[in-house]
């Protein structure tokens, strides 16, 4: 009866620590808070950084975004591209440290697929077509179980419009035809 009992108890403390060395973390899409047991985000400045080609940015740029280790290697993470509604756009990755993750979108995010150390993950990312805004990028960082990082913000990339030509351009190219009938008439 009593090894039913710690088994029982056992089993349950297994699905409450629920650390994902394989990286499918979509537990933490909302939070972006590793599910470890307890511990909680350190408050001491991250040794970490998150950085991109790019400042400003046009519907469909693709930008590309890196997260890096500044001192010491990491574990896990999960990168998010965010504005004041939540993740938005999508990822491509090249390299074999990192997989793409659907949190409230599909390849909205960006996760650690083992648990080997890593000091740079370089990652794409495409702006959607519709509903732009300024954004940021965002990293949970895991260095050890117990040590990690949320909320990691690159600096801000300002939508600066979208990639057609400028409103004006075509209206005066639209206006050209008028023009050049109006010219002929009073020829």
């Amino acid at each position: 009866m009593n090894i039913q009992f710690v088994i029982l108890v056992f089993g349950l403390n297994l699905s409450a620590v629920a650390a994902f060395s394989h990286g499918v973390v979509t537990l933490a899409c909302t939070t972006r808070t590793p599910n470890h047991g307890g511990n909680i985000a350190s408050v001491l400045q991250p040794p970490y950084s998150v950085t991109t080609d790019v400042s400003n940015y046009t519907e469909g740029q693709v930008i590309t975004v890196t997260l890096q280790a500044n001192q010491t290697e990491f574990r896990g993470f999960l990168l998010q591209a965010r504005n004041e509604m939540g993740p938005v756009g999508t990822f491509t990755v090249a390299g074999s440290n990192a997989q793409l993750l659907s949190c409230e979108g599909q390849d909205s995010s960006v996760s650690h697929n083992s648990n080997v150390n890593k000091s740079t993950i370089v990652v794409q990312w495409k702006a959607p077509y519709t509903n732009n805004r300024d954004i940021h990028f965002r990293a949970t960082v895991v260095q050890t179980f117990s040590v990690f990082w949320v909320g990691i913000e690159s600096d801000p990339i300002r939508f600066v419009g979208n990639s057609s030509p400028s409103v004006s351009l075509t209206a005066h190219l639209l206006l050209l035809p008028l023009l050049a009938i109006h010219f002929i008439r009073t020829t």
